[in-house]
């Protein structure tokens, strides 16, 4: 057949999107968010930019090791765009990420039980980095820490909105299969203290049962702030730290990894501007909310993920995930009577400055 010509074949069934498709701001953590009906559509595209690499035109191609002439992609470009957009407006306010710049240390709050704290860069909900907890056998209270260099005040969000008990703590738990049956009957805490390191006398605290944790995978947590329970004068407009421990004896040493410590708005209103958008700041002014572009890109300006999960017509799941996302496009709107704020939307996946030879792009097609 002639280098070109295009042999037609007819659709799988599971070549064909069945029903609706759902687009998700941070799938899989806590800040999950369903950020469209997206009725206008989307249109996913991954551009790749192929090289051969050549010394010069007198030599021609560079071979590797077996004579064979080296190609390679110079990059990989991933982009969604989302038509018919619904917006919402979300704040949140970082607790702990977890990450290097973190403080976690070994042992609980009070610094008399065990536990190990360890840096992990393989199993992540979000960022480079999580928390990893080894819990020794028979260790009631046993686990892990983090003291805030400077007291973190939960009752506001970064933009000076007021933070309210309906508002959310979200968090992240990864457990295997083994380690949780290793649980036994403990439970894991997570407490925010409001005294000095060694000191356990005044905190919020919220326990998770085993049976509340997936295994093998990690588990994503949004409780109200007003679900945790209070011991002595906890604060939450002074929290001096964050820990993770079991509250009864293990049967066998556990290990379990905390990640995406987060303050999360249950919000309620809407801004004409795509989730995050980059480079936009929102402040509050008491009767109305501003929000202004600015002209620097920071860290935070990044959204872990844009995933857009639909299903196929042999009814398994599909899901395309673009990672480290930057509404980097226009933004439009499209202003109806007794209608939403409706918009194109573009956003794009982009390397991770500390894993640049990681693709911020992930396909999975399920089939079970």
């Amino acid at each position: 057949m002639p280098v070109g010509v295009v042999t037609t074949t007819v659709p799988e069934v599971n070549d064909i999107v069945q029903g609706e498709f759902k687009a998700y701001y941070n799938y899989r953590q806590p800040t999950q968010l369903l950020i469209g009906a997206t009725q206008g559509g989307a249109k996913l595209d991954i551009n790749r930019v192929i090289d051969e690499i050549k010394f010069d035109g007198s030599y021609g191609p560079t071979l590797d090791t077996n004579g064979v002439p080296l190609i390679r992609t110079r990059e990989i470009i991933g982009t969604i765009t989302l038509e018919s957009l619904y917006l919402k407006y979300y704040n949140r306010k970082i607790i702990s990420n977890c990450e290097s710049t973190g403080t976690w240390e070994s042992k609980e709050w009070a610094g008399a039980a065990g536990g190990t704290y360890a840096a992990e860069t393989t199993i992540v909900n979000s960022g480079d980095q999580s928390a990893k907890a080894t819990i020794p056998l028979s260790t009631a209270n046993a686990g892990i820490h983090e003291v805030f260099a400077s007291a973190k005040d939960l009752t506001v969000f970064d933009n000076s909105e007021t933070s309210v008990v309906g508002d959310y703590i979200g968090f992240a738990i990864y457990i295997t299969t083994q380690d949780k049956a290793d649980l036994g009957s403990a439970d894991i805490r997570i407490a925010f203290h409001m005294d000095a390191e060694l000191t356990e006398t005044n905190l919020y605290y919220y326990d998770v049962a085993a049976s509340a944790l997936t295994a093998n995978d990690w588990t994503t947590f949004k409780i109200a702030k007003s679900s945790f329970t209070q011991s002595g004068t906890g604060n939450w407009a002074a929290v001096t730290g964050v820990s993770f421990k079991v509250d009864a004896g293990t049967t066998a040493e556990t290990v379990f990894y905390v990640d995406s410590i987060e303050l999360i708005q249950n919000h309620t209103y809407s801004a004409p501007v795509a989730i995050n958008g980059s480079g936009m700041t929102y402040t509050d002014e008491t009767t109305y909310r501003k929000i202004k572009e600015s002209l620097e890109i920071v860290d935070d300006d990044y959204i872990n993920n844009i995933t857009v999960v639909g299903q196929k017509g042999d009814g398994y799941t599909f899901e395309w995930i673009f990672e480290n996302c930057l509404n980097d496009g226009a933004i439009s709107l499209a202003l109806q009577e007794k209608q939403e704020i409706v918009s194109s939307t573009q956003f794009t996946a982009h390397y991770n400055k500390n894993t640049m030879t990681t693709v911020p792009i992930k396909i999975r097609e399920y089939v079970a």
